[in-house]
């Protein structure tokens, strides 16, 4: 899985040493979250999920990486979020949806320090 540096800057910019957020498994896990609340989000294309449902990501962290259809900014974040939930198993495919797996919600049940050592796993 390739991580482009433009997400290594921009979540360095995000990152706020003086708070005990950490932005990017409260991000991902958020995406989980969303995902075992609706049952199945729906698929543009292959690991491609629908802008609105990142839009909503958008709104709630403040990120401002989507906007209106026509400007949409390359948003790194989602897709490696995606591309690291499909790696592990968190979500699998099926038609034109994706959906929460068991490993999904094992995942939204553990501790916080393990959920961010494995997104770390996938950038290190």
């Amino acid at each position: 899985m390739n991580v482009r540096t433009e997400l290594f800057k921009w979540l360095n910019e995000q990152t706020d040493l003086s708070s005990s957020q950490v932005d990017l498994v409260d991000g991902f896990v958020f995406m989980l979250r969303k995902m075992k609340q609706h049952g199945s989000i729906r698929l543009i294309d292959d690991r491609q999920i629908h802008p609105r449902f990142w839009r909503t990501h958008d709104r709630t962290f403040g990120y401002q990486l989507m906007g209106k259809k026509s400007k949409q900014k390359r948003a790194h974040l989602y897709q490696f979020y995606i591309d690291i939930a499909f790696t592990e198993q968190l979500v699998q495919q099926s038609g034109n949806k994706v959906m929460l797996t068991d490993a999904g919600n094992d995942y939204l049940s553990q501790k916080r320090d393990y959920q961010l050592d494995l997104l770390f796993s996938h950038i290190w």
